[in-house]
């Protein structure tokens, strides 16, 4: 596009494409074998690649994503999968799972011991069976996923925490969180190019509808909205809890939202700032349509 990426877009897009560099160029790293013999996997199946059937996306679009394992508690109890992601020619063995309190399981993944490791970023999905009598409630629940990186011989453990159920949904001021936008909106030609915010007033100004772009399981969550003046209205979107896995479409997101009282009825602008995790926030300035 001579158009610019969408706000967040460009970003996704270059660590995508980061990410997926390394996937294809295995580079082959030399090393001597460490460990004698071979994990036990107490998986009751491991293989390589991410489950088409999953409930919740592959965490290559978030931004905060370092590579760390996710996973999930299965509908019915009985087990809990755990996505790693690491070299394909070194994969990641469950090799222990463990209550360490009513809402926490402990779970161990080790490489074997390997000569030489292609450096992708691959995943690997591990099926536990659930320790009998935990995660029958209503949550929340956890793992605590402590990975051995030892393929070369003993190194320092990297751990992590996976939410498993529920999924965390940030909490918002919004009246709806809609997806896509509404029928009596015309969107400008140029809408998705740009993929900036927009903003039409409901019917009577009783309302404010505000429509942002990104990925559709994940807008980012309206936090507060205030009068400056009767000309100009204040709106934060803040960002997404850490950890949360998205999918990668990009699409409009309809935020409906009640109107502080003292608005003019004349023209008014809406200041959009963008919070993210990290500290920094992008804003902009755009009119309210009628």
């Amino acid at each position: 596009m001579s158009v610019r990426a969408p706000r967040s877009g460009l970003r996704m897009l270059r660590r995508a494409s980061g990410i997926a560099a390394v996937a294809i160029v295995a580079v082959v790293l030399g090393g001597c074998a460490g460990l004698s013999g071979a994990p036990v996997s107490v998986a009751l199946t491991e293989q390589h690649g991410f489950p088409a059937d999953a409930p919740i996306a592959e965490p290559l679009w978030d931004e905060g994503w370092r590579g760390e394992p996710i996973g999930w508690l299965a509908d019915d109890r009985a087990t809990i999968t755990i996505v790693s992601y690491g070299s394909s020619a070194c994969p990641f063995i469950a090799t222990a799972v463990t209550v360490l309190d009513d809402a926490t399981v402990g779970i161990e993944l080790r490489q074997g011991a390997a000569y030489a490791c292609t450096d992708d970023l691959a995943p690997r999905t591990h099926v536990l069976p659930t320790p009998e009598g935990w995660g029958q409630g209503d949550g929340p629940y956890t793992a605590e996923i402590t990975r051995f990186l030892d393929a070369f011989g003993a190194a320092d453990p990297t751990l992590s925490t996976a939410e498993l159920w529920p999924w965390t949904e940030p909490a918002t001021i919004a009246v709806q969180t809609l997806r896509g936008a509404p029928d009596d909106i015309t969107l400008p030609p140029d809408a998705l190019e740009s993929g900036e915010p927009l903003a039409f007033w409901g019917p009577e100004r009783q309302s404010l509808r505000v429509i942002t772009w990104g990925s559709s399981s994940c807008p980012p969550p309206a936090t507060s909205l205030t009068l400056v003046d009767e000309a100009q209205l204040s709106l934060v979107f803040g960002p997404l809890p850490a950890g949360r896995v998205c999918t990668a479409d990009f699409g409009p997101t309809t935020h409906v939202l009640g109107v502080p009282d003292g608005v003019g009825s004349g023209a008014v602008t809406l200041a959009v700032r963008f919070e993210e995790r990290d500290g920094s926030a992008q804003q902009t300035s755009i009119p309210i349509g009628d």
